[in-house]
């Protein structure tokens, strides 16, 4: 079976009969039905309609309860050996304005291959008629959601999983040199309706949440995908099997769909409980009107549907429960991200630098090792499956070589160093030299020398420092 499920706040000005509206011209807008658009203008009102027209129905439905308003609308239609069936539903209450969607793709005989989920075009349609509403601090848009100075708390929020959103946070890194790995502009669209795109604006942005989060934030590039009330996390850039951002974008956006779809629905915007609406607020009509025939088979039904209800709110209870226990080991020191080490609080100050340096540190343990003996082995065996980057010897080269002839800051020299990662201001006397904004890695050079040592013995100074 294929699926795709979502749920998301919308603008709570609509109506619920203006969804349905947009639902049924969403249906008789497709190319693949037959269904007239005059057979679905009709809404019904605390009732059930169904339109057939050969291998298609449509069933609409709708229902006001005491506290809140509920209607929808399920398409099936059989198709090439394959049985689709959507639902749309749409939940409104006081305080709030919910719209969800479900699709499932069946196949009749086992030879049938199914294909691919897709995120619906109706939440394309939905977004642009309707609008979205506000999922705790971040509106639901198909754009991204650009944070700024001063909004680190927001960040750290989103990232530790304690914000008020429903929908995961696909927070996109800013790189070494402020650009990002991906566009968020296209990835926001890609998982509208399904993820908030999250886009940090700069390296010392990075370095503020870092504080704020225990170092659980990603960074330097990477684009991490956290859930509300959760702190596991899942972190994606390019490698050698994903070698370019368009592929990394089709990750991301499949892996959040898979999860959304395994999701149990956290709120009565379902179709069953719209049905179970429509049919108690019929039942609440049978006796109003005072039907003593039917009075013994609707008690009987009232009390099913209460104990079905205390076992619905036993199991919810237990599910927060578990949610809690879950959130408590995964936030425990414990917990291994997986790989042989666990991150430590530093991050990196260019790309790989961290696992460089690690990778160093075990050729010189190799080097040291005992010829023949098994920590050899198992040292020589990591290095050849973790080689080097590289990065570190070509940051060295470039240092060296822009202090080789140093006599004066000028243009050249100072846009150079600051495609490596320099902050560059003047200190008197000096400028200082602020390597990706961490103020434990700064140095002073003077602002003129005529001494044509004095370049070189900076250059030294900087790479042991640095690299």
């Amino acid at each position: 079976m294929a699926n795709f499920s979502t749920e998301f706040p919308i603008d709570p000005k609509n109506s619920v009969a203006e969804v349905l509206c947009l639902a049924c011209a969403w249906v008789t807008g497709s190319p693949h039905t037959s269904i007239p658009e005059s057979d679905l203008q009709d809404l019904p009102q605390n009732s059930e309609r169904v339109v057939a027209f050969g291998m298609e129905r449509v069933e609409l439905a709708h229902a006001l309860a005491a506290d809140y308003e509920i209607g929808g609308l399920r398409y099936e239609r059989t198709e090439d050996d394959l049985a689709w069936t959507t639902s749309i539903v749409t939940l409104k209450a006081p305080d709030k304005h919910l719209l969800s969607l479900q699709v499932t793709c069946e196949a009749l005989h086992t030879a049938v291959r199914l294909p691919p989920p897709k995120k619906p075009y109706f939440i394309r349609q939905a977004l642009e008629a309707l609008g979205g509403g506000e999922d705790g601090e971040i509106p639901i848009a198909d754009r991204p959601f650009r944070l700024s100075a001063g909004d680190e708390p927001i960040a750290a929020a989103l990232i530790l999983g304690t914000a008020r959103n429903t929908l995961p946070i696909v927070y996109i890194s800013a790189g070494y040199k402020d650009g990002h790995l991906v566009k968020p502009d296209q990835l926001a669209k890609h998982v509208s309706g399904m993820a908030h795109v999250v886009v940090e604006p700069s390296r010392e942005f990075s370095y503020r949440v870092k504080a704020l989060t225990k170092s659980r934030n990603v960074f330097g590039g990477t684009v991490g995908v956290y859930w509300p009330n959760s702190a596991a996390r899942r972190a994606y850039f390019c490698n050698e099997s994903v070698r370019n951002r368009r592929v990394l974008e089709v990750d991301v956006a499949k892996d959040i769909r898979v999860a959304l779809s395994n999701r149990r629905q956290r709120t009565h915007c379902t179709w069953s409980h719209l049905k179970e609406t429509v049919a108690k607020f019929k039942f609440d009509q049978l006796k109003a009107v005072g039907s003593t025939e039917l009075q013994a088979y609707i008690d009987a039904f009232d009390a099913d549907i209460a104990a079905k209800q205390a076992c619905i709110a036993d199991a919810e209870q237990d599910i927060a429960r578990l949610t809690a226990e879950i959130r408590r080991l995964s936030s425990s020191d414990e917990v291994n991200e997986g790989g042989l080490l666990r991150q430590g609080e530093e991050q990196d100050l260019y790309e790989h630098e961290i696992r460089d340096i690690v990778i160093d540190a075990i050729c010189d343990a190799s080097r040291a090792a005992l010829e023949g003996s098994r920590r050899q082995h198992i040292l020589r065996d990591l290095l050849k499956a973790n080689p080097a980057s590289g990065a570190r010897q070509e940051l060295q080269e470039a240092v060296k070589s822009l202090f080789k002839t140093y006599r004066d800051m000028d243009g050249r020299t100072r846009n150079a160093l600051a495609r490596i990662g320099f902050d560059i201001s003047e200190d008197g006397k000096h400028y200082k030299m602020v390597f990706q904004g961490d103020g434990r890695y700064t140095f002073a050079l003077p602002k003129t020398t005529s001494d044509h040592r004095a370049g070189k013995n900076m250059a030294s100074d900087i790479n042991k420092a640095l690299f």
